[in-house]
């Protein structure tokens, strides 16, 4: 398949089902995420003081499941939006560019734009066009009213790649020493270094072969603490890193995955969707 075909494709996790009346302007799209998703640890922003038993609505790993839950893409007040992460507007949006024909895939990575001279755990869309390639957009920070996130004047459609920086760009500057990893990682939880950037390159790699997995999936690689890794499978994470780093292509991406058996999703991560909570 023609690689800008596959990320027309839905994979298991993206199918929306059938859905109708979708605008094709990406702004327009992430609009439509914003109005049925909010951040679970950010819904104060939006003065919604969220349940503790609402933050298992992360847990949807399909967005047939979303969907199911939501029962529309109609617009509603934050409080009945459902409750997610960073992971979930993008692979929401994916769902729907997809579903108009456009290519996208979701990127884990580290955006440098919530905490100043900080890289933080995040997830993206990337998206293509004829005259601008592939491009990084935020859903999260593009259907949020403008300084909800303290990003300044980033222009959330079109993401400099300075801006955000995907896993493997991240491992790969952290590794020839041109970025500390100590300034890389999750902010909030105070976790920072090489194991933080190990676990999404691999996540990475697996969303840019078509399983959209969620931020905290673990398997092969990721639970092993960096400083416990043996040389071979730092050398192998640093084989990976560019393919990240390049956004494939496809076909290495693929022969990538293949590379050892640790790197490639479990199964259950793209069974058919499981019912909305």
């Amino acid at each position: 398949m023609e690689e800008l075909e596959f990320y027309r494709q839905q994979s298991v996790i993206t199918d929306p089902g059938e859905v109708a009346g979708l605008p094709t302007d990406p702004a327009d799209l992430a609009t439509l995420v914003g109005g049925v998703l909010i951040h679970r640890d950010w819904a104060w922003k939006f003065g919604v003081d969220l349940p503790e038993p609402r933050r298992a609505e992360a847990e949807l790993r399909y967005v047939k499941a979303m969907l199911s839950h939501l029962g529309s893409l109609e617009p509603r007040p934050p409080a009945e939006r459902l409750a997610v992460t960073c992971r979930d507007f993008a692979v929401l949006l994916v769902a729907l560019l997809r579903a108009v024909g456009v290519p996208a895939r979701a990127r884990a990575g580290f955006a440098g734009y919530f905490v100043p001279g900080f890289y933080d755990d995040h997830w993206v869309v990337e998206t293509w066009s004829a005259d601008r390639g592939w491009y990084l957009l935020d859903a999260q920070v593009a259907s949020a009213p403008p300084g909800a996130y303290g990003t300044g004047d980033l222009d959330p459609l079109d993401i400099p790649r300075d801006a955000f920086l995907v896993a493997g760009q991240a491992w790969m500057e952290c590794r020839a020493g041109q970025r500390d990893p100590q300034t890389v990682g999750t902010s909030a939880a105070d976790l920072t270094g090489f194991w933080e950037i190990q676990g999404n390159v691999i996540r990475d790699l697996a969303a840019l072969t078509g399983t959209e997995v969620l931020p905290w999936d673990n398997w092969g690689l990721i639970p092993t603490h960096y400083d416990n890794l043996p040389a071979e499978d730092v050398a192998l994470l640093d084989t990976v890193a560019p393919v990240s780093a390049a956004g494939g292509p496809l076909l290495v991406a693929r022969e990538t995955l293949a590379l050892d058996a640790r790197l490639e999703p479990p199964p259950f991560m793209v069974e058919p969707a499981q019912p909305a909570i």
